[in-house]
């Protein structure tokens, strides 16, 4: 089945419509409970490659390029991280959009609540992605929104961020895909980076022991860490969780995950047993994760997380 169909049937009749199709990435519909919006579920894993430019009805046979025949390592995108995140400046950084060097220039679409573009980084002729960086642990406290990842495991870690709408408008921001470039970094055992992603941005951070594995259809594997950061359709609410839906759907392996914040955790043990997060069989249910009011946030990402 094509993505296009796959994208509009699943937010038209839901995620139980498609049983063996995942897209895993969060609606950025506002839905109430008890008076409080929710972080909404994810779509299911995609099966289907994405075309990795846009096209008024994409081909079975369009698919991206050096996408690997079985799940591997392959082809997964460059290491990105620059001396920022390990400069001594105390000085506040600006993202590209706000006049800013840091990274090397896009729209909303209720589906369009499924397919929501929000913040891609692409204001002011700024490239895709570059609404998310690695920053010196020391400025953290001058960002809105900011993600600590530590490693706790004993060996070296791949972390890949990347927005959950891709450059061509769909949602291919999780696929290796030729002249898209997400953030990507390493984390030593017991180090911790720091990223930062501007407002309204809806993405996802994959990451796996040494490099993160990818789908037989390109798309980036391991442990997912979603987030959802002031989402201006979603009264400004922010969301996050530990999601291995992807990996799972394909027998693949499951990294350690645990995202904190306020005194919730998002978790998921290595092999993909898991706690307030998207594990398989849960594609169904909402509200998963956390859930978090207006304001700023940081969120601690515990990378290797075992209990």
């Amino acid at each position: 089945m094509q993505l296009t169909h796959v994208l509009f049937l699943a937010g038209a009749l839901g995620a139980s419509a498609h049983p063996s199709a995942h897209g895993h990435l969060h609606r950025a519909s506002q839905v109430k409970r008890d008076g409080a919006p929710v972080f909404l579920r994810p779509v299911r894993p995609a099966i289907v490659a994405p075309t990795p430019k846009v096209e008024a009805v994409p081909t079975p046979s369009a698919a991206p390029k050096a996408v690997p025949s079985a799940p591997s390592t392959k082809d997964v995108p460059k290491e990105s991280e620059s001396d920022k995140g390990k400069s001594s400046s105390a000085s506040y950084i600006p993202f590209c959009s706000e006049g800013g060097s840091a990274s090397k220039k896009a729209k909303r679409v209720t589906l369009d609540q499924i397919r929501y573009t929000g913040n891609l980084g692409t204001a002011n002729g700024c490239p895709w992605n570059s609404n998310m960086m690695v920053v010196p642990n020391e400025i953290a406290d001058k960002y809105k929104y900011v993600q600590k990842f530590e490693n706790v495991d004993k060996v070296a870690y791949q972390v890949i961020c990347a927005n959950k709408m891709g450059v061509d408008g769909q949602n291919t921001g999780s696929f290796v895909v030729e002249g898209q470039e997400p953030l990507t970094f390493t984390v030593q055992p017991g180090e911790t980076k720091t990223v930062v992603v501007d407002k309204n941005t809806q993405g996802i951070c994959a990451w796996a022991p040494n490099k993160v594995p990818v789908t037989p259809y390109g798309q980036l594997a391991g442990v997912w860490g979603e987030f959802d950061a002031e989402n201006a359709s979603n009264d400004g609410w922010s969301g996050a969780d530990c999601s291995s839906l992807v990996a799972q759907a394909y027998d693949m392996d499951v990294p350690g995950c645990r995202m904190s914040h306020g005194g919730v955790n998002s978790d998921i043990l290595p092999g993909g047993i898991g706690n307030n997060a998207y594990t398989k069989g849960m594609e169904a249910l909402d509200g998963i994760g956390l859930n978090i009011n207006k304001g700023d946030w940081v969120i601690n990402v515990y990378l290797g997380f075992s209990g």
